[in-house]
């Protein structure tokens, strides 16, 4: 508006020679003075919103649990230790404020309060997230009871077309990513309201997020805010890169639709291994096996870098979405270094993929290794 005035304010008294001189400028010439000094203001501050922009969410990094201060793996984490994805500043999301849209290609289009949703019949389900940025044998994986309304039960309230084939969902944070309409309609994509038996927190995604079983992280969207039907002819799945949050900021980094492998971490005891181990004396081997919606039906250990594996125990199973913890006791033969990998076949048979590969641009594989010490008896 500023900029408006300038173009289009009308004379003014002349009142000194420095006036005099700018207000005889040609009307011509005034304008273009005026757009100059908006372009330019508009450069700068175009430059410190995207400044903005990049810090005021984090890299893929977000909260994680590992190293020597980590004393043990747990089956359920508590609400304060669950790892994921974090904002500089989370959204303050009012409760009664709130309200879900159900939109797109749908017979129905619906606005839901969470009053509504929290009437309906809600499941409680033990489910494990991965982050995108989870780094082989690395502490953003975290498990925890979730409970909430199946997608497809309010899906099925707003009668989707049946060309849809994708969902696109968006957050109260500016968030928005999708996935496909087959994974919506499965039983354990939730719409979680509680964790560990409490309200979600609002780092968490109060007061709802989505649970959605065998995708990274970043395809469970905390505080969700609005659910969009699309199909294929929908130009913004056609863009070069996709349409996501992350896709569209950054290009280059592209994310797979769901795992495809089984993760394992290793672990000595009551702390990661950094202390030496004796020849003769036990030592106690414990971790955690992650197969994403399949469940892991086996862990074996080798204390040789991998030429030998013998079967780890697995002490709780955990169910398909979950994580399976182990535990395995080795006794040092020989003094030296010893290379201890550990490696993981889910429910269907696959074992994990060998072969390393970073977290970009399609998530990390290769199997855990860790050097250990020992000594002499």
């Amino acid at each position: 508006m500023f900029f408006y005035g300038l173009l289009a304010r009308p004379p003014m008294s002349r009142t000194s020679p420095q006036e005099e001189h700018v207000l005889d400028l040609p009307s011509g010439r005034r304008r273009f003075l005026a757009l100059g000094i908006g372009a330019a203001v508009a450069v700068t501050l175009g430059a410190v919103l995207r400044r903005f922009f990049a810090i005021g969410t984090f890299g893929y990094d977000g909260r994680q649990y590992g190293g020597p201060n980590v004393q043990k793996i747990t089956p359920i984490r508590p609400n304060d230790e669950l790892s994921g994805f974090e904002n500089l500043v989370d959204p303050d999301v009012s409760r009664d404020a709130w309200r879900l849209d159900i939109i797109g290609e749908v017979e129905n289009p619906r606005v839901y309060s969470f009053t509504e949703i929290a009437a309906m019949p809600a499941v409680e389900q033990e489910t494990t997230l991965l982050c995108i940025s989870y780094g082989v044998g690395s502490g953003l994986c975290s498990n925890a009871i979730w409970k909430g309304v199946p997608l497809p039960t309010l899906l099925a309230q707003v009668e989707p077309k049946p060309d849809v084939s994708t969902i696109l969902f968006r957050a109260a944070d500016g968030y928005y990513e999708t996935f496909r309409f087959q994974k919506a309609m499965e039983p354990t994509t939730l719409l979680a309201s509680e964790m560990n038996g409490e309200p979600l927190p609002q780092r968490h995604g109060y007061p709802l997020r989505m649970i959605v079983p065998g995708l990274y992280g970043e395809k469970n969207p905390k505080w969700l805010t609005r659910i969009e039907l699309l199909n294929e002819a929908d130009a913004r799945l056609h863009r070069r890169h996709g349409c996501g949050f992350y896709k569209e900021r950054a290009g280059d980094v592209k994310v797979m639709s769901s795992r495809r492998t089984a993760e394992s971490t290793l672990r000595k005891s009551e702390a990661i291994i950094s202390k030496s181990f004796k020849v003769g004396q036990p030592a106690e081997l414990r971790g955690m096996a992650f197969g994403g919606d399949r469940g892991i039906s086996r862990v074996e250990i080798s204390s040789d870098g991998g030429t030998y594996w013998k079967d780890a125990q697995i002490t709780k199973p955990g169910t398909k979405l979950s994580w399976s913890l182990w535990t395995y006791h080795w006794t040092p033969e020989e003094a030296g270094e010893a290379e201890l990998v550990v490696r993981a076949t889910d429910g269907d048979g696959k074992e994990q993929i060998s072969q390393f590969r970073d977290q970009v641009p399609d998530g990390a594989t290769g199997l855990h290794r860790v050097r250990a010490n020992v000594e002499s008896a």
